[in-house]
């Protein structure tokens, strides 16, 4: 890889316009709603609440919607960060099967918003693959086939070893689980799509716009901003990987990790037709998995991870995610990387989304990596829920403890990281 040809930018947003802020004209005194936080939850959430005629601004203190929204890997899956199992003996069947059925639901959703709004955005239900990363966890593999169709009435199918090469031209996966009701997206053209039907019916947006507190005053809040006060009766956050210290309290429940992708240079024809012949979304089943797609041309592998050494330049974190990407694919040895990027996804300390609101302040945010289709879905029900709808979504029982010792820097993510890195060494 020559780093002087290595863009250091998003290939997502390469291909999307997301500059459609309002900033230059007169920043407001008040509104019915402020939301922080311009990705999916929060434009969803706003376009839905303007749509049922509320006043609604929308603040964000970088650009709009290039936080992870537009840096993802642009997959729409089925199920949870946390293993089913783990949901089965902790919750019972009854509550395992709402937490699954929502996941699959949330999906809908975005699906919905697609042909609703037009959005030009290669949404696709591809399917995804889980792939064995180890013999052992093909075995684990048939297990989880057998229980979503015992436990969830879920079909999924199972990739032999023997007839993976159908799937994916990889020697490195011991065999894989196909579900098919996930889908692909190009999640900046989605994100550019929903800023689109967001001012076309008014919801006022702000980008370099930094909430910096929020205090209240009877029954209204005053939200200190860069660009001044504005007076809000409700405030929804919607910051995910990007909370901040004027949430504490979210802030000390939603950890920030950083992943990292690289987009290949448009490959030769050959390789683009036998890499990954079905155009399925692909990731493995180790702890610090891998995950890969081709492009929606269908001319590029976008390959993520977490980076190894997050010190190092995005020229360092490009060449060690290329050694990574040829482990797996080792013909595209030869193959240049145009792009490279990282952004931040949000986990919380029990694996699922941090939901809920009242008295005036909503949220949801701690995806764990499933913002795509969580985020929008949970941005249908933040809308419902302040219009006085009461939502009954599983999700609301859940509010994951805050973290010892943490107020917004992750000081304990190297052990993590090396105690995941042993496990996968292990057979």
């Amino acid at each position: 890889m020559n780093p002087r040809s290595l863009n250091e930018s998003v290939y997502w947003i390469s291909q999307a316009s997301l500059k459609q802020s309002q900033t230059a004209n007169p920043f407001p005194k008040k509104a019915d709603v402020a939301v922080i936080g311009s990705g999916y939850t929060g434009m969803v959430a706003a376009i839905q609440l303007r749509k049922a005629g509320s006043d609604v601004c929308v603040l964000e203190k970088d650009n709009l919607g290039q936080g992870a929204s537009s840096r993802n890997g642009g997959m729409v899956l089925t199920g949870l960060s946390i293993g089913l199992r783990k949901i089965l003996n902790k919750f019972g069947r009854e509550r395992l099967g709402r937490y699954y059925q929502e996941s699959v639901l949330s999906i809908d959703r975005v699906e919905e918003l697609v042909k609703e709004g037009d959005i030009d955005c290669d949404f696709n239900r591809c399917g995804h693959l889980e792939a064995a990363y180890k013999p052992s966890h093909y075995n684990g593999l048939c297990e989880e086939q057998e229980f979503l169709g015992r436990e969830l009435n879920h079909e999924t199918r199972l990739i032999s070893p023997d007839d993976q090469q159908e799937e994916i031209d990889s020697q490195f996966y011991c065999g894989a689980l196909l579900d098919p009701l996930s889908a692909g997206i190009q999640p900046a053209k989605y994100m550019s799509g929903l800023i689109r039907l967001a001012n076309q019916i008014g919801v006022r947006l702000f980008d370099r716009t930094e909430a910096r507190s929020i205090s209240r005053h009877g029954n209204s809040f005053a939200l200190t901003t860069s660009q001044g006060e504005l007076r809000a009766d409700t405030i929804v956050i919607a910051s995910n990987g990007y909370t901040s210290g004027v949430t504490p309290w979210h802030r000390r429940r939603v950890v920030p990790v950083e992943s990292f992708m690289i987009a290949t240079e448009p490959l030769a024809s050959n390789l683009r037709q036998t890499l990954i012949p079905k155009g399925r979304m692909i990731f493995d089943t180790k702890r610090f998995l891998y995950y890969f797609r081709m492009s929606p041309e269908g001319d590029r592998l976008l390959f993520g991870a977490r980076p190894k050494h997050p010190g190092k330049s995005v020229a360092g974190k490009a060449e060690d995610m290329r050694r990574e990407m040829v482990s797996v694919f080792p013909q595209l040895k030869a193959v240049g990387i145009e792009y490279a990027w990282g952004g931040n996804v949000g986990f919380t300390s029990n694996y699922l989304p941090l939901v809920g609101g009242g008295d005036g302040i909503y949220y949801a945010l701690g995806y764990c990596g499933h913002g795509i289709a969580m985020a929008s879905y949970f941005g249908f029900e933040l809308a419902g829920m302040i219009r006085g709808k009461p939502s009954d979504s599983i999700f609301l029982e859940n509010q994951p403890s805050s973290i010892p010792f943490y107020h917004g820097y992750p000081w304990f993510l190297p052990l993590v990281h090396q105690w995941f890195r042993f496990l996968d060494r292990l057979n």
